[in-house]
């Protein structure tokens, strides 16, 4: 989704520079692409004009954060640009914290375990312990899902407050990924509503086919959600029943285990 500064800045703040968000627009069109980009895609997903997308392509290339091809004089992104990535790993406490009861959640179950935070309307993956066996959905760190109808993106939501999840269900278009997504929003307050009472949620095949997902909330000293753990199994090995027996003791004994350490977490970005 293009970073706009008009749809960003905040009304009245005279800090703000938008050189920074267009440079930033202009690496953010690469986000959901595999491939390279010409300098008019670059513009068109950055949601600026074609001369300043130049000039900041130019510029990100100099400091060594874009490359293009010399064939096809397309453009794509450098490894430079993990340092960012190193710095919030680095930076961010849970990461640390949550990494031996996450790395003992994946032994007991030989399955993928990830910690997530919400960023907006989407959950980003923060650590991964990939299973053993073949997986449906094909994640990596800083994968971005939608949090109305992933596990942990609801999770989540149903423990940030009434109107910080009103708000995040309705900042997007609610899609029907797959046959399975749940898009209706009074469906979703049931959902939210359930959650709080069982502490955990389970996304049967709602955005990859054959995907099954789990996860509980993570708390920070406040009480307030600051992540999700889940765990996802693949449908041909497990059914939703199963999750439920064998894997929701598991993810939320581990969900209290982080949120049980001395901490105070950062809360998630709820936009």
């Amino acid at each position: 989704m293009p970073i706009s500064d008009d749809a960003t800045r905040p009304e009245d703040d005279r800090l703000y520079v938008a050189s920074v968000a267009k440079a930033f627009a202009v690496l953010g069109a690469f986000e959901d692409e595999r491939s390279a980009l010409g300098l008019a895609e670059i513009a068109e997903r950055s949601g600026i004009g074609r001369s300043a997308a130049q000039r900041f392509v130019h510029t990100l290339k100099v400091l060594g954060f874009l490359h293009q091809e010399p064939a096809s004089r397309r453009y794509g992104v450098t490894a430079r640009a993990l340092r960012f990535a190193n710095a919030y790993l680095r930076n961010d406490p849970l990461v640390s914290m949550a990494f031996p009861y996450l790395r003992e959640a994946s032994r007991r179950t030989s399955e993928t375990v990830n910690l997530t935070r919400l960023d907006g309307a989407e959950v980003i993956f923060v650590t991964r312990f990939p299973s053993s066996t073949i997986i449906s959905a094909d994640l990596v760190l800083g994968s971005r899902l939608p949090a109305y109808c992933s596990a942990p993106g609801r999770a989540m939501l149903a423990f940030a407050g009434h109107e910080q999840a009103e708000r995040v269900l309705s900042q997007r278009p609610r899609l029907k990924i797959t046959p399975h997504t749940i898009t209706d929003l009074e469906a979703l307050r049931s959902r939210l509503e359930a959650i709080r009472s069982r502490g955990y949620e389970i996304a049967a095949e709602e955005i990859f086919p054959g995907d099954i997902s789990i996860a509980a909330p993570v708390h920070g000293a406040d009480g307030r959600v600051g992540a999700a753990v889940n765990i996802a199994v693949a449908s041909p090995r497990w059914t939703v029943d199963e999750v439920r027996e064998r894997l929701a003791p598991i993810i939320t004994e581990t969900a209290r285990a982080i949120s049980s350490r001395p901490n105070d977490l950062p809360v998630s970005t709820l936009g």
